[in-house]
């Protein structure tokens, strides 16, 4: 019998405006930047066919935009998801999960 593989750990944190803005540029500046993948509703994501860049993604997420922002990139051979939302006292809350899962 074959076991599932396990799920990979999910990471959480709030983050200041001032911390968001140095993600965004360690982003730029540290990653291979894959997608940044807008969601403006609850009940989906924009088309894949609509992909913004990176400085499009960090104004709509500080002028609330967008419901929340995902940020797909690769840092040292790792490919990372780091889902990002507005929160109602002006921070913003970050899901990071590391997205190498076995073929």
């Amino acid at each position: 019998m074959s076991h599932p593989a396990p799920l990979p750990d999910l990471h959480q944190a709030e983050l200041d405006e001032a911390t968001i803005r140095q993600l965004f540029d360690d982003v730029r500046d540290h990653t291979e930047l894959m997608e940044v993948i807008p969601k403006h509703a609850a009940s989906g994501y924009v088309p894949e066919i609509a992909a913004i860049t990176l400085t499009e993604g960090l104004g709509l997420l500080l002028a609330g935009g967008v419901r929340a922002l995902q940020l797909r990139y690769r840092h040292d051979g790792t490919v990372w998801w780091d889902t990002l939302m507005p929160t109602p006292h002006g921070t913003f809350r970050i899901v990071r999960i590391q997205h190498d899962f076995p073929e």
